[in-house]
């Protein structure tokens, strides 16, 4: 049902975005692949990454045209600060590739492609989560939709928001006890993983952290829209 109400093109947009968020967690879950598969999963998010940049080519093309309002400022730093880490983080893995693009000569040391990568593979998933979380309005008018434009109803808000914040607390608590800010700020260099932690708890943990993300995106674009609509007003 749901997609009958998107256009085709809408349909494949989300799939998109969908596919490189599940992919996403995968990559960050090496405890539970291994090596070989975390490759193949990394070259499957670059694919759909390139296939994301060119569905939202226009978007790309108007860069340089109209006024820049602070909600479509922290759009374009966002997807800017995105763009350079998947880049240095794509780089960074064929730089140290040893099963997939072996062949593939990239001249970057080792010890540091691996720190680059280690860094911006952490960067990147907080982006991605943030990145989301500013476009989650997009799935709340597609809820919307498919509720034929009438509004959630008052306790099925309250449940959302509940879930929501229940799974932003869990996340910040697990981004404290898996210190991934030492990862972000490279404090560490070297990754602990939990290798007897069930794979479903590696994954649902991940998920946390990406919702904490996610709901501060949103309310970073919410704060932004009405600081442009203060602004608008001011003039």
């Amino acid at each position: 049902m749901a997609l009958t109400v998107m256009k085709p093109k809408q349909i494949l947009r989300c799939l998109t975005d969908l596919g490189m968020t599940a992919l996403l967690l995968g990559q960050m879950a090496y405890s539970v692949t291994g090596q070989t598969v975390h490759e193949w999963i990394g070259v499957a998010a670059f694919l759909l990454f390139t296939i994301h940049h060119v569905l939202n080519w226009h978007w790309i093309r108007s860069l340089g045209k109209g006024r820049y309002t602070p909600a479509r400022t922290l759009q374009t730093a966002l997807a800017f600060l995105l763009l350079v880490s998947m880049l240095a983080q794509t780089i960074s893995g064929i730089a140290m590739s040893r099963h997939v693009l072996p062949f593939l000569e990239v001249p970057l040391p080792v010890s540091t492609a691996r720190l680059i990568h280690l860094a911006c593979g952490y960067w990147s998933f907080l982006l991605v989560s943030l990145h989301l979380g500013f476009h989650w309005g997009i799935f709340l008018g597609l809820g919307r939709k498919l509720r034929g434009g009438h509004p959630l109803p008052s306790a099925g808000r309250i449940v959302a928001r509940i879930l929501a914040g229940a799974a932003a607390v869990r996340g910040a608590v697990c981004f404290v006890q898996q210190s991934v800010a030492d990862y972000l700020f490279l404090r560490t260099e070297f990754v602990f993983f939990d290798y007897e932690k069930a794979p479903l708890l590696t994954l649902v943990e991940l998920a946390a952290m990406m919702a904490l993300w996610v709901l501060v995106g949103y309310l970073l674009q919410r704060l932004a829209v009405r600081l442009t609509k203060q602004g608008g007003h001011t003039k």
